[in-house]
């Protein structure tokens, strides 16, 4: 499974206004619910919080990769927002964040495909070049074409 398998243009949003981390969660977790991802919106949102209480998942350069195993996710995804203002999410670097992708993990799942993904997602976001791209992005189809580009060089 790569990003491209889960990145979907239903779960992406360029406008989220939001104060906080959580509220930023919960904005994501609504597109989830809407798509079918989740079946519900407290549940999801508690396990991404559950998972942010272990250690910041503000990666750095104004990225973030929140993620929450839960029985209220029926199948895999990655949400992606690009937020109106950055909020702060104690983020490793104490930037503000700015861009956010949201993982979505079923919680019967013993697989560690969500781990592989995350780290391939981790590895994307450590190039200059795809953070650059990303904080130029303006619409679904960059975003897209940014993972593209990347998966086929590699």
């Amino acid at each position: 499974m790569e990003i491209l398998d889960l990145l979907n243009k239903n779960q992406m949003n360029f406008e989220i206004e939001a104060d906080s981390k959580k509220e930023v969660i919960k904005k994501m977790a609504k597109m989830f619910l809407d798509d079918g991802i989740i079946i519900s919106i407290d549940k999801y949102v508690d396990s991404v919080m559950e998972r942010e209480q272990t250690g910041t998942t503000g990666v750095g350069e104004g990225i973030a990769i929140p993620h929450g195993k839960s029985n209220a996710v029926t199948t895999s995804s990655i949400a992606f927002a690009k937020l109106k203002t950055p909020v702060d999410w104690d983020a490793l670097d104490g930037k503000k964040v700015s861009i956010v992708f949201m993982l979505s993990i079923p919680g019967g799942s013993e697989s560690k495909e969500h781990l592989r993904v995350l780290s391939l997602l981790a590895q994307r976001l450590m190039d200059d070049d795809v953070i650059e791209s990303l904080q130029k992005a303006k619409d679904k189809d960059d975003i897209i074409n940014i993972f593209e580009s990347k998966e086929s060089i590699d």
